[in-house]
């Protein structure tokens, strides 16, 4: 009888444990979505819970380094990016992340080397290719830039950002027609994407067809109702229309929503009262 009872309670504990880890892998996923839906306190919050009782996770480091860069907390990504190399020196995610945040701390040496070492651990790593690009053209490499681009698009042809940043790129080189064929795919594929509606906006505004550039405006505000650059983009566009109240209402919004945004189109809504006053 006595052996029944053991072997009852051993039953119990390990179902017991069973549950607990599930909840526990609940606890990421849910991580996961927060940070897809932009909800980057709230993920991190999960999957620093899910560290608590899973300390050897990679899975969460990177994640969790991933959700910092977003609350612009590099120094603690950095921490998190370390910790997962240090658990697992071949997980190439690990490496693009850390590049990523030496990226952010303006160091392209340290950031070069970690996404050239996630390429060298996953010759598909598409998000590496895409951040080398951004590397290459800072430095003033855009041929290079491009060519890695070019890259990443036979490697993923339905990689949203790839077609973005070339875009991007192609727009700053001056070639607004192959940047407008960029972001007409990126839309296409990312439809829910407000960065690719702000970005076509912005080459419909340097080719002059500013309606088109307010109607991606207007869909970025709409999936993104507390946004701040789809609003001063679009009071910027009005400006030039001659529709200064409009400019005036789209642009403080924008700045109350971000008021960092303010030092950047300060000089947009400065001209759109002047004009207003003497119009």
């Amino acid at each position: 009888m006595m052996i029944h009872k053991k072997i009852f309670l051993l039953l119990y504990l390990f179902c017991g444990l069973s549950v607990f880890a599930q909840d526990y892998e609940i606890l990421y996923t849910q991580g996961e979505q927060y940070f897809q839906e932009g909800r980057f306190g709230d993920a991190y919050f999960n999957y620093s819970k899910y560290l608590e009782n899973n300390p050897d996770s990679v899975k969460a480091y990177i994640s969790r380094g991933n959700t910092l860069i977003f609350l612009k907390k590099v120094k603690e990504a950095l921490s998190d990016f370390d910790k997962a190399i240090s658990l697992d020196p071949k997980n190439y995610r690990a490496y693009s992340g850390r590049g990523t945040v030496y990226t952010y701390m303006q160091n392209s040496d340290d950031a070069l080397k970690n996404f050239n070492k996630a390429l060298e651990l996953n010759p598909k790593d598409v998000v590496s290719m895409n951040s080398l690009a951004v590397i290459y053209y800072g430095g003033g490499d855009t041929q290079k830039a491009i060519d890695m681009l070019n890259k990443a698009v036979k490697t993923q042809p339905d990689n949203v950002d790839t077609y973005k940043n070339r875009g991007s790129i192609l727009l700053f080189s001056g070639d607004t027609t192959g940047a407008l064929n960029d972001l007409n795919t990126a839309v296409e594929l990312g439809p829910n994407r407000v960065d690719v509606y702000n970005t076509r906006g912005a080459i419909y505004k340097e080719m002059g067809k500013l309606e088109e550039a307010v109607k991606d405006y207007n869909k970025a505000i709409e999936l993104d109702p507390y946004g701040a650059e789809a609003y001063c983009r679009l009071g910027i566009a009005y400006l030039q229309m001659g529709e200064y109240d409009n400019a005036i209402q789209f642009i403080e919004k924008g700045i109350r929503n971000d008021p960092s945004m303010e030092s950047q189109v300060k000089q947009y809504l400065d001209e759109a009262k002047e004009k207003k006053k003497n119009k």
